[in-house]
């Protein structure tokens, strides 16, 4: 939705609102299963078909560090936009992954998806652009699990 300076605050839709905010936590709801999905490989790294496990390990806890600070931003700035979010609008998202190569997969996947149809307006820039970092973190980690295969 675009507002102007000149919108006044009775015209704007909350329902839009309401619909915009539901896009975005339930991308934040996929981010949450990913957290757990990375934490569940982790543990389980010897169990990992990498011939590297602790590289592995390690790079999952690394990788883990960029999905919860881009998750925390993505959090607070889509409610610095929209307004808050209940206090159960998150709920973790379940996926399989048995190694870094599915999970990677999976992140490449979704977070595509979910850049691809954020809202074109420009209060969405920086949402895009932290997008964009995560995108790349991806793509960093997929090579540096690539190197522990």
């Amino acid at each position: 939705m675009d507002y102007s300076l000149l919108t006044p605050i009775e015209e704007v839709d909350e329902g839009s609102n309401q619909s915009e905010l539901t896009f975005f936590t339930t991308f934040i709801s996929v981010l949450e299963g990913i957290k757990t999905r990375i934490k569940n490989l982790h543990w389980a790294a010897e169990k990992l078909p990498n011939r590297d496990k602790r590289g592995a390990h390690i790079y999952l806890d690394e990788f883990l560090d960029d999905v919860i600070d881009y998750q925390d931003k993505l959090a607070e700035s889509c409610q610095g936009i929209l307004g808050s979010m209940s206090t159960t609008a998150i709920s973790g998202v379940p996926f399989t992954a048995n190694s870094t190569a599915e999970l990677m997969t999976y992140c490449k996947d979704t977070a595509v998806n979910f850049y691809n149809n954020i809202p074109a307006s420009t209060i969405y820039a920086g949402i895009k652009s932290e997008t964009e970092v995560l995108i790349l973190n991806i793509n960093k980690y997929t090579f540096l699990f690539r190197l522990t295969e």
